[in-house]
């Protein structure tokens, strides 16, 4: 260490040089800074250049030391990196930002800060630690004598309060619904103002997102009694930004457009749900946001499915597939390096010694280790817990089928149905419903929606109804749920079939292709077609010991 230090003088001649020797004559002023980031809101650039150009930027401002400079960048940099999904990047520009701020004494910028890291930690997972930190922009909300500025930010705080519950209950829904429509209130009294434009943009941005969350709420809480209030509200988010000319504040559709395709799609109403998935795809590659291409690929699966399109189907599952295990790995990475950063920071603050440093860095490595093993081990559990599951469930229908043949057992818990069907004509498709799970026609790979209705003698809209009803699914998820059934029951009772290739198991079940086989298969059990297919081979080999 101390040979190092006596080192640094010449390293920081070195990259005072370098850095020089690159800038070349280009001189960087006060006014130099401040042309790029006006130049930045006029100029359309993905957000990876955006990026790249605001940490020159801020770099730039830090070599000459213009504070104005340094915060505007710094603040922007806090903002792209969570739109990009680094959000412990994003943390840390937060971090940096609120020191500046309180500096300055500026708390507009302290409020701007700290919001930014509470969306970040909601985003992490940590919901205890938003609340904690939207509770103290509270504090510096109520100090700012602009009435519009407070409006502004105590939207944003009730938002994120909203955004705190990470898994919506029953009991919830109340409270959530209260802080979305306190925040919408709180934006709606930001007056217009022609002089202030950048103020009446985020105004209606604002006013667009919430729109979009309270159409996203009801979409998920209150179906399918209130799926028409969900499609006003999402529609009103497009509808605001569609009807105004923004003009200092580049606003993203890319959002409501997804949830939109995804709300059709889940409605069964594909053609609009492609269309919008594809102005996403398009609006995407001008942004560049990996997930929301990776949600639109979504959709476009679940779409082309529905309509059996096979080409597009298997061409959009692969490429959703591809794209999520990507970004999944990205996640884990950023999981892994904020958790080392956190800790580094930590371990720099309580212990000056070097020594002490070393043997704590040593200490925490080895925690990492150790956390990272019951992580995965924990994941594994969890995983041979859901395996447990599904054999359990086999187990208990074939003592079920030695009395009575039933071939799935699912309890009658739906909601009030949405359309008048008599207690007959519900009586009669149940039964018709039931006898067609024990037939096995569910196999026929063109059987669908229509297929089925002229079979059981109904309308394809009572026959759709009757199935979210009484099995708690729409007719896409209840076809698969048979078929999944069918070929675990099979793998289960039959072990000859686990010697068979994914592709056999897929096209013996009903299924198009090998990969929407193995999607739907994980999606149902919680396992892969061949995690559940090794477990049951290796039970039958302890079976076999004892």
């Amino acid at each position: 260490m101390m040979f190092i230090k006596k080192f640094y003088p010449l390293l920081f001649s070195l990259i005072f040089g370098l850095y020089y020797a690159q800038v070349g004559n280009r001189t960087i002023t006060k006014e130099s800074i401040d042309r790029e980031i006006v130049l930045s809101k006029k100029n359309t650039l993905d957000q990876n250049k955006t990026l790249a150009l605001f940490l020159k930027i801020n770099k730039d401002a830090k070599s000459i030391n213009y504070k104005e400079g340094i915060i505007a960048s710094t603040k922007k940099l806090m903002i792209l990196y969570h739109s990009i999904g680094e959000d412990e990047k994003s943390i840390e520009y937060s971090q940096e930002l609120e020191k500046l701020a309180k500096e300055i004494n500026d708390n507009e910028y302290i409020s701007t800060a700290i919001i930014q890291r509470a969306t970040d930690l909601s985003s992490l997972g940590l919901f205890d630690e938003n609340y904690k930190e939207l509770q103290n922009a509270k504090y510096y909300v109520s100090k700012l004598t602009d009435a519009n500025r407070k409006h502004y930010h105590m939207s944003l705080i009730y938002q994120g309060l909203a955004a705190g519950y990470y898994i919506p209950k029953k009991s919830h829904q109340d409270t959530i619904l209260s802080y979305f429509k306190r925040s919408l209130q709180e934006a709606k009294q930001i007056t217009d103002n022609k002089s202030n434009m950048l103020q009446t943009d985020e105004k209606y941005d604002m006013i667009s997102y919430l729109y979009m969350n309270m159409g996203m709420f009801y979409a998920m809480m209150y179906k399918p009694q209130k799926l028409d209030i969900a499609e006003e509200y999402l529609k009103n988010s497009l509808n605001t930004i569609n009807s105004r000319k923004f003009t200092e504040l580049k606003v993203d559709k890319i959002p409501i457009l997804n949830y939109l395709g995804n709300f059709y799609s889940e409605q069964n109403k594909n053609t609009e749900a492609i269309s919008y998935a594809r102005q996403v795809i398009k609006l995407e590659k001008k942004a560049k946001s990996p997930s929301a291409r990776v949600a639109a690929y979504a959709t476009l699966t679940n779409s082309y499915e529905a309509i059996k399109n096979k080409d597009s189907t298997i061409k959009y599952m692969s490429l959703y597939t591809n794209l999520s295990d990507s970004l999944a790995h990205t996640s884990k990475l950023s999981a892994d390096k904020t958790i080392k950063k956190i800790s580094s920071k930590q371990d720099k603050v309580h212990k000056a010694n070097e020594l002490h440093i070393i043997i704590i860095s040593c200490i925490i490595l080895l925690v990492l280790v150790v956390s990272g093993w019951f992580l995965w081990k924990r994941n594994q559990n969890k995983i041979h817990e859901k395996y447990k599951t599904v054999i359990e469930n086999l187990k208990d229908e074939a003592k079920i089928r030695e009395t009575e043949p039933v071939l799935i057992k699912i309890e009658n818990k739906g909601p009030e149905s949405a359309i008048n069907i008599s207690e007959d004509t519900t009586a009669s498709l149940l039964n018709k419903l039931s006898k067609f799970e024990k037939s096995e026609k569910f196999l026929k790979k063109d059987m669908n929606l229509s297929s089925l209705s002229s079979l059981l003698n109904t309308n394809p809209r009572y026959l759709s109804e009757i199935i979210k009803q009484h099995r708690g699914k729409n007719f896409n998820n209840y076809l698969h749920g048979l078929r999944i059934h069918y070929i675990t029951s099979k793998l289960y009772e039959t072990p000859v079939f686990r010697e068979y290739k994914i592709s056999y198991l897929a096209d013996v079940s009903g299924f198009s292709s090998r990969e929407v086989f193995a999607v739907i298969f994980k999606k149902e059990t919680g396992v892969t077609p061949s995690y559940f297919i090794s477990q049951l081979k290796k039970d039958e080999m302890k079976q076999e010991v004892v």
